[in-house]
């Protein structure tokens, strides 16, 4: 399929995994419902499988053949939703155990104002958004497609469900690890963000997996019938 086909499903993902980057921002987390960074956590794993799979049905122009992925990659939603994605996925070790790679240091200094603070935080996280997505695309894109290849034999719910499913085990795990935690201590304490605020958790979560997962459901549907 044409990959802007996935265009709209990949947007949703995009605005997903950069509300969870901004939760990484202590400043807006203190604001927020104690649930909804780790409801948004437990999103980017499956939704990132889940771009994955979408990603790897869809076809690029032949003239881009022997170019190398990030020039082969046009559509932005796509380029928006596999980097934020992936300074997600950077932002957690770097954050928790308080280290930089080079330039890059996502913690802001304590002395700084609330407004340089948040300065900091953007420009060592999205600003940095090239070399993001050249490592997103170098490692990350392909990875994904080696391992989202057996659910492309699936129909396509059965495929979204599960990579969903899979997903959510192995952010789990990978989170677990990144962070220093067991993975029975982080899953307890998601389990215990979402019974101290169900409501705003489920919905939150609604939002993040369902939603996205229908819409590239649908437009994957209309593209093959078209």
């Amino acid at each position: 399929m044409p990959v802007s086909a996935f265009a709209p499903y990949f947007m949703v993902a995009a605005l997903v995994h950069l509300a969870g980057i901004a939760t990484r921002f202590d400043a807006l987390a203190a604001k927020l419902p104690a649930v909804v960074g780790p409801a948004l956590m437990v999103a980017q794993f499956p939704l990132l499988l889940l771009s994955g799979y979408f990603e790897s049905r869809t076809e690029y122009e032949e003239t881009n053949a022997d170019f190398p992925l990030w020039m082969k990659i046009k559509s932005k939603p796509v380029k928006l939703a596999f980097t934020f994605a992936f300074i997600y996925i950077a932002l957690v070790p770097l954050q928790t155990w308080d280290v930089s790679i080079g330039p890059l240091d996502p913690t802001p200094p304590l002395s700084f104002s609330l407004q340089q603070r948040a300065m900091w935080f953007t420009m060592f996280t999205v600003g940095m958004f090239f070399p993001f997505y050249l490592a997103a695309t170098g490692a990350l894109v392909p990875v994904l497609r080696i391992v989202t290849w057996p659910l492309r034999m699936l129909p396509p719910i059965v495929a979204g469900l599960l990579a969903l499913a899979a997903g959510g085990g192995l952010g789990v795990v990978v989170l677990a690890v990144v962070s220093s935690q067991k993975v029975g201590t982080l899953v307890g304490q998601i389990r215990d963000a979402y019974r101290a605020n169900p409501a705003v958790g489920l919905m939150v979560s609604a939002l993040t997996l369902v939603v996205p997962y229908v819409i590239g459901l649908i437009r994957g549907r209309d593209e093959a019938g078209a």
